[in-house]
This record gives structure tokens, C-alpha cells and sequence, in this order.
């Protein structure tokens, strides 16, 4: 009984800007109707102001549930003040983060730059690193001397694809022979990519850099867990030597695992988003 109760009270607060319209439109009906000035005969009283009675006790009850709905106003703007500062610093600290993010990737691609310059890479060749998130590989850096070659392709590509999957798969991967891929509609070239790691037609004909010369090395983390994958390749067969691609990685193989441990491509998210 006492919690029925409790919950009945809880109710006529909830709704006491309803309540008390409701009891100002009676209030109001009661004075056009003249209701107000009604009398009854009742207990040994001849003529007992039942109108007057309940215009007061409506009177009463249209203030007091106007105080609560006032009330109940200020602290539903407080709220939502409340949120929405509290919306606009998770916003701010996004940003933040967000620029943390985009001044980490510059800081990556600067330093790929000096790598390709490092070993004379030219406008026929490029790096790109690739890290492993939710199954996938997804795009953590690139560079070349050519811009076109700079371009992103999808946003992330099947673990086990291609070149990048078998690299990821055995800890390397070179070669440096594959066939003119401008000579018999591609298909030499495909073929040839196809018997060594299974790849789809399609996926094979919207590549943008059709390199000749490979080498895909695994990047494993500090505490040996396979994370990311380095690829080094070139338009021109016999672009580049193995050997030589492998003295860079010994040299340089520290900070590109710190940067990839670092780097796990947050999503920024904006104020539309947050629907502020």
C-alpha cells in the first residue's frame, strides 16, 4: 500500500503541468457557468456553497501543482544544460583526440618519406603500412615520389588477400619478376599473381599500382604479437633488391613498431553525431 502510494505521488508530480491546466480550464468553465455560486442542502444546512468550495479547493490545487511544473521546468533546463556542456566537452576532448591522431599520422608518413628517400625509392615505387584491426588489414600510412601512387584504395582489405595475406601469413614475401601488366589485357600479370596467392579478377583490375617487384615484411609488436605489415613495391621488375630492403627494416624496425603499437585509427566523432 505504502509503495502504491508512494508511486501515485510520484505520478501527480510527473504530470503537475497537465494537472494544473486542466484545473485552471475547470477553474475557468466554473466562472462562465456562474458553477461557482451552487448551493446544496446538506447536514442541517439549508443552503451549504458547494461552488465556492470547490472553485477554492481548484484554486489550491491549480497553484500548487503550478509550482511543481515551474519547478519541475527549472530542473529539466538545468538537465539539459547539464548535458549539453557535458555533450560539448566529450565533442572538445574528441577533437582533441582527433588532432592528436591526424598529427601522429603526419609524423608517420614524414618519417616514411625519409625511408623511401633512404633507399633512392623513385616516382616508380612506394611504402605503404598496413596494421590489423577487427580481422582486417587497414591502412595506417603511405608515400612515393609520385602523387598518383599516393592515393588510398578501400578503406581496409581481407587478411588473407593477395600478397599482403601471404606476407602476413609466412613473416615475408618477395618478388621481383612479375609480368608487364600492360601486355595482353593484364592477364600474364594476373595469372601469374593468382598462382601464387589467390586473388579476385575484379579486386586485381582496380588496383591503381600494379607493381612488379614486392616485398611485404610482418611487423610483430613488442610483445611478439603479429600487428602490422610493411610493403615495399615497384613498377618496374627488379625495382629494387631484397637484401637491401632488409638491412633498412633491422635499422629502422623500433620505431615503426612503436608507431604502428600507437597508431589504432579512432573513429573522430562530431557534434552531429552527438546530436548537439
Amino acid at each position: 500500500m505504502r509503495n502504491i502510494l508512494h508511486s501515485f505521488i510520484n505520478w501527480l508530480f510527473d504530470k503537475s503541468q497537465y494537472i494544473s491546466a486542466i484545473s485552471f480550464i475547470v477553474l475557468t468553465i466554473i466562472d462562465i457557468s456562474n458553477l461557482n455560486e451552487s448551493t446544496i442542502s446538506i447536514f442541517g444546512i439549508e443552503k451549504l456553497e458547494i461552488g465556492k468550495i470547490f472553485y477554492y479547493f481548484l484554486v489550491v490545487i491549480a497553484i500548487v501543482f503550478a509550482f511543481f511544473s515551474i519547478q519541475q521546468s527549472k530542473e529539466l533546463e538545468t538537465l539539459e544544460n547539464d548535458v549539453k556542456n557535458k555533450g560539448n566537452k566529450i565533442v572538445d576532448l574528441e577533437e582533441a583526440i582527433n588532432n592528436i591522431i591526424k598529427d601522429m599520422d603526419e609524423l608517420f608518413n614524414s618519417y616514411l618519406r625519409l625511408l623511401l628517400k633512404n633507399i633512392n625509392f623513385t616516382h616508380h615505387d612506394r611504402i605503404s603500412v598496413y596494421k590489423v584491426l577487427s580481422n582486417r588489414f587497414v591502412l595506417l600510412g603511405r608515400t612515393s615520389e609520385n602523387p598518383n601512387l599516393m592515393s588510398k584504395g578501400r578503406d581496409s582489405y581481407n587478411i588473407e588477400d593477395g600478397f599482403i595475406g601471404k606476407g602476413w601469413a609466412e613473416g615475408s614475401f618477395f618478388i621481383d619478376d612479375l609480368p608487364d601488366p600492360n601486355h595482353n589485357n593484364c592477364t600474364r600479370y594476373f595469372n601469374k599473381v593468382n598462382s601464387i596467392s589467390k586473388i579476385d579478377k575484379e579486386v586485381l583490375d582496380n588496383m591503381k599500382m600494379k607493381s612488379r617487384t614486392f616485398y611485404v615484411y610482418r611487423l610483430d609488436g613488442f610483445d611478439g604479437t603479429p600487428r602490422a605489415i610493411v610493403v615495399f613495391e615497384s613498377l618496374c621488375a627488379k625495382g629494387f633488391k631484397k637484401e637491401d630492403i632488409e638491412e633498412l627494416i633491422s635499422n629502422v624496425k623500433q620505431p615503426l613498431i612503436m608507431f604502428v603499437e600507437k597508431n589504432n585509427k579512432h573513429k573522430y566523432t562530431d557534434r552531429n553525431e552527438l546530436g548537439l
